[in-house]
């Protein structure tokens, strides 16, 4: 069992990036759900997107993560990213 409320806090924010693979892919998993498929976003828009849902202050870590993880996908050049 997760322990949720030690990762997501009450107010739909990541608590904490953390160590176990489990955990990572629930919180991976969870924030990408914030993301509408079929729609096209700036790479400020996924910026805002992931601060919005996080308070550890590593938009990028978070973004890399659902890029390698094919949870978001983006042009080479960073121009455009769906889901």
């Amino acid at each position: 069992q997760l322990a949720v409320n030690s990762l997501i806090s009450q107010n739909n924010k990541i608590i904490r990036w953390p160590k176990k693979l489990v955990q990572k892919h629930f919180v991976l998993d969870w924030l990408s759900k914030r993301f509408k498929k079929n729609n096209l976003y700036t790479e400020n828009e996924v910026n805002d997107i992931i601060n919005k849902h996080h308070s550890f202050n590593d938009r990028a870590l978070l973004r890399r993560e659902l890029i390698s993880k094919k949870l978001l996908s983006r042009e080479t050049d960073g121009s455009k990213y769906w889901k």
